[in-house]
């Protein structure tokens, strides 16, 4: 099993900046991704991708993108997943910027204060993609600055889809696409999600959740080490 160091020595220990610069691309054949500042319009989609056939546009960041179903027009579908990542104060210590926590202001939405389950989306996320591969369609997975949420889910896509490890769908992904850095808690929910692979039948839905929770504490105490270090 990917362990999480390994899996940040691939990634960078340092998470980049939300303008990291990296283009549209195409991860492996027919599966895209871009920063959605590039495809927020249907002209600026075909300009990205080439005129791909683009079939599905998958949103994993619903609060900051305004793509839907019918955005793009009739030929597109756009699933939408509701997820949050971590807070700005988290994101800012990570780039070593000056932040102060809000945890203790009441009007912050608990969703706001933590990043949400995206292993709950895993699957159908992948199967979508599938789906839309088999009929001769390209997708794309977007979140905002396509550098957390929506590269989890296309890592757990190149797990499942071509039975390969964390690592070895991070190492995959990176060179195509230099902005890969799933927030820790993702990262974990990776890390489950490629043992459940392994072993399908091994894990309930219930015991799946607790395991995330387990191996997010575990995780949080190993950076936090290293960081000391």
């Amino acid at each position: 099993m990917t362990s999480f160091s390994a899996f940040r020595e691939c990634t960078g220990w340092k998470r980049p900046g939300r303008d990291h610069g990296c283009q549209p691309v195409e991860i492996v054949p027919g599966v895209w991704t871009a920063h959605y500042h590039d495809i927020d319009s249907i002209e600026k989609l075909k300009a990205a991708t080439g005129g791909a056939p683009i079939q599905l546009v998958v949103n994993s960041a619903l609060c900051q993108c305004d793509a839907r179903d019918g955005f793009y027009g009739p030929g597109v579908k756009v699933m939408e997943i509701v997820l949050e990542d971590d807070p700005d104060p988290r994101k800012y210590f990570d780039q070593g910027k000056q932040c102060q926590s809000n945890c203790a202001d009441k009007d912050v939405s608990l969703a706001n204060r933590f990043p949400g389950e995206a292993i709950d989306d895993f699957e159908r996320c992948s199967r979508a993609i599938d789906a839309t591969l088999a009929s001769g369609g390209h997708a794309l997975v977007h979140c905002h600055a396509s550098l957390s949420r929506s590269v989890a889910f296309i890592l757990a896509h190149l797990m499942r889809s071509r039975g390969i490890s964390l690592l070895d769908a991070a190492k995959l992904m990176k060179p195509k696409w230099d902005a890969v850095w799933p927030c820790d808690r993702f990262v974990d929910q990776l890390r489950v999600y490629e043992a459940h692979l392994a072993a399908p039948h091994r894990f309930s839905t219930s015991a799946l959740v607790a395991l995330c929770a387990g191996n997010f504490l575990v995780g949080c105490a190993t950076a936090y080490a290293l960081r000391r270090r």
